[in-house]
C-alpha cells in the first residue's frame, strides 16, 4: 500500500492543477473574448467544454476511486457532487450564466476532494 502512495500523490495534484486551469478558463476566457474576439470565440465553443469534461470525469472517478478508504468518504462525495455539477452544467445550461456558475462550483467541489486526499497522504 505505501507504494502506491507517491503515485496517488501525484494523481492527486495533477487533478488539482486540472481543475485550477479549468478555472482559469471560466473565469478568465470572457476578459479573453472581450480582448481576442478571433482568438476568444475559437476555444469558447461548446466542444471544449465538453472536452474537458471528458477528460475529468474519467481521471477523477479513478482517482477518487482508488483506494478511497484512508481518506475517508468526503472526498469520494465531494469529487462526485462536483462532477455531477459540471456535467449538469455542460449537458443543460450550455451558453447560460447557470453553465458558468455550476462549472465553477463543481471544477471546486473535485479540486476540494483532490486537495484533501493530497493532504491526508502527505501527513
Amino acid at each position: 500500500m505505501a507504494a502506491s502512495r507517491p503515485s496517488q500523490s501525484w494523481l492527486d495534484w495533477a487533478a488539482v492543477s486540472a481543475s485550477g486551469l479549468c478555472l482559469i478558463h471560466c473565469l478568465a476566457l470572457p476578459l479573453l473574448i472581450a480582448l481576442l474576439p478571433s482568438v476568444g470565440g475559437a476555444i469558447a465553443g461548446s466542444g471544449t467544454h465538453w472536452v474537458l469534461l471528458a477528460f475529468a470525469l474519467p481521471v477523477s472517478l479513478w482517482v477518487l476511486t482508488r483506494d478511497p478508504w484512508p481518506e475517508g468518504l468526503v472526498p469520494l462525495a465531494l469529487g462526485a457532487a462536483g462532477l455531477s455539477l459540471m456535467t449538469l452544467g455542460v449537458a443543460f445550461y450550455e451558453g447560460l450564466p447557470a453553465e458558468r456558475i455550476l462549472t465553477v462550483a463543481g471544477v471546486s467541489l473535485v479540486a476540494a476532494a483532490h486537495l484533501i486526499r493530497w493532504r491526508r497522504r502527505r501527513a
